[in-house]
Formats: C-alpha cells, sequence, structure tokens
C-alpha cells in the first residue's frame, strides 16, 4: 500500500514538473498594441477628433483668421506691384509685416488653444484605455504588452492585439450613446 502511494506521489511530481517544465519552455505570453491607432479607431476617439475639429473652426472664425489672413495677402499682392523705391513701398511693407504678424499671433493663440483642448478630449479616453488594458492582459493571460508605436522595433501581426482592444474599450459604446443622448438633448433645449 505505502509502495502504491510513493508511486503515485512520484507520477504526480513527475507530472507537475513536466508540466511546469513545458509551460516554462513555451515562455511569456507576449502581445502587441497600437494604443494611438485604438484611440484614433475607436468611437470614442473619432468623437473626440470631430469635437476638435469643430473647436477649430470656432476659435478660427473667433479669432477673425481668415480675414486677418485674406488681408496680408492683399497687402502683398499690393506690395509685389509697388516699386520698391516709390514712397508708399515702405508704410505697405510695414501694414504687411503688422497683419503678419497679427496673423501668426491668432494662430499660435489657436494652436495653444487646439492643444488644451485636445488634452482635455483624450484624458478620459486615455484613463478609460488604461482600464480597458489592464483587464484585456487579465482576461487574456496576456503576461508582456507591448506598444507598437514606442518601444517594438518589429512585431508580428500574429501578436498584434490593437483591433481587440478596440473592440474591448467600444464594447459599452452603445450603451454610453443612449445614456448621454437624453442628457445632451436636455443640453440643446436649454
Amino acid at each position: 500500500m505505502r509502495h502504491g502511494f510513493l508511486a503515485a506521489a512520484l507520477v504526480a511530481a513527475g507530472l507537475f514538473v513536466f508540466s511546469s517544465a513545458q509551460a516554462a519552455s513555451a515562455g511569456p505570453k507576449i502581445a502587441v498594441v497600437d494604443v494611438q491607432a485604438v484611440i484614433t479607431n475607436s468611437h470614442r476617439g473619432q468623437e473626440a477628433k470631430e469635437a476638435l475639429q469643430s473647436a477649430a473652426t470656432q476659435y478660427q472664425t473667433q479669432a477673425g483668421l481668415d480675414d486677418k489672413r485674406k488681408k496680408a495677402l492683399a497687402l502683398k499682392d499690393q506690395l509685389d506691384k509697388t516699386d520698391s523705391k516709390s514712397a508708399n513701398y515702405k508704410k505697405l511693407l510695414t501694414q504687411y509685416q503688422d497683419s503678419y504678424g497679427e496673423l501668426q499671433q491668432g494662430a499660435n493663440e489657436i494652436q495653444q488653444l487646439l492643444q488644451k483642448r485636445q488634452q482635455e478630449l483624450l484624458q478620459p479616453i486615455e484613463q478609460e484605455l488604461q482600464t480597458v488594458i489592464a483587464q484585456y492582459v487579465k482576461d487574456n493571460g496576456i503576461d508582456i504588452l507591448l506598444n507598437k508605436g514606442a518601444s517594438v522595433i518589429s512585431a508580428s501581426d500574429a501578436y498584434d492585439v490593437t483591433t481587440s482592444v478596440t473592440e474591448a474599450l467600444d464594447k459599452d459604446w452603445a450603451q454610453l450613446q443612449k445614456t448621454s443622448a437624453p442628457a445632451a438633448s436636455t443640453k440643446a433645449g436649454h
């Protein structure tokens, strides 16, 4: 009886050692994700892009950027047609430089506003994505997840989980739209 127990224990220990060695030889499960592509291709990312484009149009209109551009171009056209030795040339040159400076200043201010707005739009998406990635890694038994754009020199498409992570991020999109639609229509009504 004792020999039978000992034999069973040795067989069990042998299976354990074999399965541990087999698992170790399989190595870690590695996957690659293109985080930028996930953000860009997700519904949240597309919505943020549209909001940013809308903000850019709004900022340009508010700053009168189109009018400033037209004024600078008209002055440049006049300047090009004026003899550089004429008395009017220096005045036109100063007006053009001032106009162009205003255009550049307006463009720089808009760029700063857009960068700030982009950060406001992306921050919640990036936070949600971190949660989704952590859950995805756990659910799929991934030991190492690499960002394709950051530090991966080369990776087989077999390891690329970008589409799956995008789908995981978008999993609740339809439900979010249903719950946010009444709030959006309430805001629009006021």
